[in-house]
């Protein structure tokens, strides 16, 4: 990887844009309201969390070990052979035990690249599965459920008019998530301040003060009020990171 952080232009033979490095102070150097779409926008809340780094940390360079070292074993099945990349590489993924759990990502792209090839993220969440009866291990209602944190499962009888189970089951998760989270999530998704998060958050990230970022980004010259307006958007950012509105 390269000591800037950031994608070398040339890797394996591959011409690579680098891209313009984001700079909190210049709102030039971040993406506009529009100029990304969903994917995209939470990557770039992706890429900024400290945890997501520390398990890109952990894991790339046993990925890219393990690659090399079957490129080069001759006993290597060839059909499962690959091209390595190297980490730096747009196209190359760490590989993470429960990845898809925590980023709903396959692999991790390196968060210094602000355009990872063949990026998607998967909604581990909204699957269907059809009961058939107790004596099925796939489903019905002898079967008992281990779900993870903030993960629900509703039962839905599809012998009866779906209507009123939909609105009854939106109607409780829509009380039980506010009651947990403590919003309707629904109600954040707004492009418009995007930028401005990532700039508070690359701020604080430096160690930058709340009040001297607010008098950066928002012009306001009284101490207290920058710092308790960047704590608010801080606070905000930090949870499109980890609630990403879908």
């Amino acid at each position: 990887m390269s000591k800037s952080g950031r994608p070398s232009k040339s890797m394996n033979g591959q011409q690579v844009q680098a891209g313009k490095e984001s700079n909190w102070m210049d709102g030039e150097t971040y993406p506009q309201p529009e100029s990304l779409n969903d994917t995209f926008w939470r990557w770039e809340f992706l890429r900024r969390r400290a945890d997501y780094r520390q398990d890109w940390e952990k894991y790339y360079q046993s990925t890219y070990e393990y690659d090399v070292a079957c490129a080069n074993d001759p006993k290597y099945p060839t059909r499962y052979r690959k091209k390595v990349v190297s980490p730096d590489h747009p196209a190359f993924k760490a590989r993470m035990p429960n990845s898809l759990e925590k980023y709903h990502l396959s692999g991790l792209p390196n968060p210094a690249i602000s355009k990872p090839w063949m990026l998607s993220f998967d909604a581990n969440y909204g699957r269907i599965y059809f009961g058939q009866g107790p004596d099925w291990l796939g489903g019905g209602e002898e079967i008992s459920l281990c779900l993870s944190e903030w993960r629900v499962a509703a039962i839905f009888d599809i012998k009866k008019p779906l209507s009123p189970q939909l609105d009854k089951v939106k109607t409780d998760l829509l009380e039980w998530q506010e009651h947990q989270v403590g919003r309707n999530l629904d109600r954040r998704k707004s492009r418009d301040e995007w930028a401005l998060y990532l700039r508070v958050l690359d701020g604080v990230e430096l160690g930058i003060p709340f009040r001297e970022i607010g008098c950066r980004l928002l012009d306001i010259q009284e101490d207290d009020v920058a710092e308790a307006r960047i704590a608010q958007l801080y606070k905000q950012a930090c949870q499109i990171s980890l609630h990403f509105p879908v």
